[in-house]
């Protein structure tokens, strides 16, 4: 290759990379609650998952209020490409809705949603999630409260291959 092609071809490889990189999917499918305080390491993700045992047929129950007999307490995030539900919500909550996707640069979704029980209320987010690491957080940003409006973080660990699409 010429000397003079070389920074040119770096320069579109660069390019490709950063593509391909924005180009990234967000994650979609069932994801286990993380029940401990504070930002989880993968591992601990591995650690929460080794020891509660979700699957897909336990998150199910969950989603339609049938606790299996002798669990654990869990929770479960179902994300979709146009919807987020997740086993915890209580009425009037803001984390279950209709999902607009904006778009995944990186580890990072952001996305719009619009809480069934909120309709005329549009709250942003992000998802972030490495395909590196067990750990999906999720971030609503300025969720209503009692107190004002607040940034509200949870994080989720990926459990089987199988329940992500």
């Amino acid at each position: 290759m010429r000397p003079g092609l070389i920074p040119l071809a770096f320069a579109i490889a660069l390019w490709l990379a950063s593509v391909v990189h924005a180009l990234a999917s967000p994650p979609t499918g069932v994801f286990l609650w993380y029940p401990e305080p504070g930002t989880p390491t993968s591992q601990d993700c591995d650690d929460a998952v080794a020891r509660i045992g979700p699957s897909l047929e336990k998150a199910e129950a969950w989603l339609w209020g049938r606790a299996p007999f002798g669990s654990e307490l869990e929770f479960y995030l179902f994300l979709t490409g146009d919807r987020m539900e997740t086993t915890f919500s209580a009425e009037g909550d803001y984390d279950t809705g209709r999902l607009r996707l904006s778009g995944t640069v990186g580890d990072e979704t952001t996305f719009e949603l619009a809480p069934e029980d909120h309709p005329t209320i549009t709250i942003t987010g992000s998802f972030v999630a490495s395909r590196d690491s067990s750990v999906v957080t999720v971030i609503l940003r300025d969720v209503p409260s009692t107190n004002g409006p607040a940034d509200r973080v949870t994080h989720y660990c990926r459990f089987d291959d199988e329940t992500e699409v």
